[in-house]
């Protein structure tokens, strides 16, 4: 009996093994599967379609902001390249006016300079030229008093030369 009670289905065991059990077990689970796939893997399959989908759309968005800031990185490094070559411009055409300023400078005062001394040679050359004039007038109007002394006054040789000393003595004086 004991053989026959165990392979008799239902409640009873055969070996340990209840195969209702099973065949509930395997009944509710599919139909737990199948509940789960129409109420549960279908709003948790979206749900995770949708989270694949933001983040690959947030991948892409980083990428493409990742691309700008690369971009923009390319722009303020060309742009100072450019301001850095400009400036290195800037100063050259500087120095290119400096330099020219100086020479321009000094070519005017060397030609001040030249200008003054030519300006100066020709004042002493004038103030020559009249001292020269003022000293024959001088010289020639003592002359004619020492002449006219002379006439006016009969005198000895030796007077004569005494009063002719006399009056280049106070010519000398004045000329100097």
């Amino acid at each position: 009996m004991l053989t026959t009670n165990m392979l008799t289905l239902g409640s009873q065991t055969v070996g340990g093994f209840q195969p209702l059990d099973t065949v509930v077990v395997l009944v509710s689970f599919a139909i737990l599967m199948m509940l789960l796939k129409k109420f549960a893997w279908g709003p948790i399959i979206k749900v995770m379609e949708e989270r694949e989908n933001f983040v690959a759309t947030e991948i892409e968005t980083a990428q493409d902001r990742n691309r700008q800031a690369q971009m923009a990185i390319k722009e303020a490094d060309d742009k100072l390249l450019e301001a850095r070559q400009e400036a290195k411009h800037l100063v050259v055409t500087a120095k290119q006016r400096a330099t020219k300023l100086e020479e321009s400078i000094v070519k005017e005062a060397k030609d001040r300079s030249k200008q003054m001394r030519i300006d100066a040679e020709d004042e002493i050359e004038q103030e020559k030229r009249e001292s020269f004039q003022e000293m024959q007038e001088t010289v020639a109007e003592i002359a004619f008093q020492i002449a006219m002394d002379i006439i006016q006054k009969e005198m000895s040789q030796e007077d004569q030369k005494r009063l002719i000393k006399e009056r280049l003595d106070t010519l000398g004086d004045d000329l100097l």
